[in-house]
């Protein structure tokens, strides 16, 4: 070790004049040290423990640590100088690679002994460390370790001079499958378990990881503005929706918020890893909740609905899903009308909307009403073809007798097509000169007959049809005139059938 120009000893560890006591006087400044004889090294550092007893309870004493500076670097050794006025050195050894000793900088060290020969005191930064470190080492705190070796159920890990046992299960937030990646890592860690007479120290990455993603996501869940449009990554999938990660914070797209149209699962609109952005619908600070809309980055379809398409507009659409009543036409995205089944066919009669249409198929329709308030939307296939009803009772005048396809027979009579699209009824009272039992006596579905036209009800499309020929006057034989037309009787009795009228067969 190199020496170092000894210090004059504190008075109490000095002779007084012309007193013997062993000890030659003080040489002169320039003299060289003074060797103490008779005054053993045990005495000596008594000597300093009593000094820094007598300066106060708050002075430094051997033992503890100490605050010094570095002076200079000779060698294996560094000169440290302290506040007041005492030096020492520590060996070079102390001080790792990654922290090497500098000149001007403060370094921590506990007083181990005093050495008389050289006049200063022996250091050490090292048990100074190991000290400092296990003052920091309460359950709870977060402090860094590097790995340095692996074991049987973990991992070994250096704090500051302190080895802790990591268990294999706290090294990540997801169990790792080799944890031998994490060998000269520096990590956070949180410190579990302290047993200071056994210095036994149990850390956990795990827990640490989890606190610093939390402090984040407290950090980015200030930052979050209801209102804002914001970029985030599709995690998992779920029955009711995505998550989306905001970056670290995760928020909730419910699926009645990821398009304007109806949407049946979450991965018709979005896939996990899928960039998207998405607008922040609420955010719940309390409970840490984030709601999210992706539909709302894009125009509502029924703010300009009434403009695009008017009463009468004729559209184009894909038949989205069936219902008893009629079928779903999606003519854009978020903008569906319903096709009533009275409005599928001018030609026949719909009883289902499979009849006429399958679930994905495209259609025509024409736009015959439309409630932008309520979002509804009413659609009409038949009048995409000409209506048939248009000049019906010019085409079909009062006995005339036309050909007809027989398509129902009910109770009360049969429905008869004479032109596709139109239809009329054949009251049973019509269908023969004698009485008739039942329709089906006389009439089969599918079956051609020839009818006379009876009565037409333009405003409500019905027909009135007749198997029983034309009644002829005697009177108009003779004269080749016109019947008088005979007066009608209010009929008594209902028709057959539960009907009052040949058009109330609806």
């Amino acid at each position: 070790m190199t020496p170092l120009p000894a210090d004059p000893l504190p008075p109490n560890m000095q002779s007084p004049e012309n007193e013997p006591c062993g000890v030659e006087p003080s040489p002169p400044p320039d003299a060289p040290a003074p060797v103490l004889d008779g005054i053993s090294g045990e005495e000596i550092e008594a000597m300093v423990r009593a000094q820094g007893e007598a300066a106060g309870p708050g002075a430094p004493a051997a033992g503890r640590v100490r605050t010094g500076r570095i002076t200079e670097v000779l060698g294996e050794d560094v000169f440290v100088a302290f506040e007041d006025g005492s030096r020492g050195t520590v060996p070079v050894t102390d001080f790792g690679q990654a922290d090497p000793p500098v000149v001007g900088a403060e370094v921590h060290v506990i007083v181990e002994r005093y050495d008389p020969l050289g006049g200063f005191m022996v250091l050490s930064k090292r048990k100074a460390d190991r000290l400092l470190a296990w003052d920091r080492l309460r359950p709870g705190a977060i402090v860094e370790g590097r790995i340095v070796a692996m074991n049987k159920g973990g991992l070994e890990v250096d704090l500051g001079g302190i080895r802790a046992f990591m268990p294999a299960s706290q090294c990540d937030i997801h169990r790792m499958r080799d944890i031998s990646t994490l060998l000269s890592q520096t990590v956070r860690c949180e410190i579990m378990q302290v047993n200071r007479s056994k210095e036994d120290v149990v850390v956990s990455r795990r827990n640490a990881l989890i606190r610093d993603r939390e402090e984040a996501r407290k950090r980015k869940l200030d930052e979050i503005q209801e209102g804002q449009v914001r970029r985030g990554t599709v995690g998992n999938l779920t029955e009711y929706g995505a998550f989306v990660d905001l970056g670290g914070v995760d928020g909730l797209l419910h699926i009645s918020d990821m398009s304007w149209a109806r949407v049946r699962q979450a991965s018709d609109c979005v896939r996990p890893g899928q960039q998207i952005d998405v607008m922040v619908l609420k955010v719940d600070r309390v409970k840490g909740k984030v709601s999210l809309g992706l539909k709302q980055t894009k125009p509502n379809p029924w703010e300009t609905a009434d403009v695009k398409y008017p009463v009468g507009t004729r559209v184009r659409g894909r038949v989205t899903r069936l219902a008893e009543f009629g079928a779903f036409v999606e003519i854009e995205e978020g903008l569906e009308g319903l096709v009533p089944l009275t409005e599928m066919s001018w030609a026949r009669h719909v009883r289902k909307p499979s009849d006429v249409v399958n679930e994905g198929a495209e259609v025509e329709a024409i736009v015959i009403a439309l409630d932008k308030e309520r979002q509804r939307l009413s659609l009409g296939m038949k009048q995409v073809e000409p209506d048939p009803w248009a000049g019906i009772a010019e085409r079909f005048p009062k006995d005339v007798t036309v050909p007809g396809k027989v398509t129902r027979v009910m109770d009360y009579g049969a429905f008869v097509e004479i032109q596709p699209g139109i239809e009329g009824l054949v009251h049973i009272s019509e269908m023969s000169e004698q009485r008739v039992r039942t329709p089906r006596d006389l009439v089969e579905e599918g079956k051609e007959v020839s009818v006379r036209v009876i009565g037409i009800d333009q405003e409500n499309r019905r027909i009135s049809l007749s198997l029983r020929p034309a009644p002829v006057h005697p009177a108009a034989q003779s004269t080749g005139r016109a019947p008088k037309k005979p007066e009608t009787r209010k009929r008594k009795k209902p028709l057959r059938g539960g009907l009052t009228s040949h058009f109330e067969w609806m």
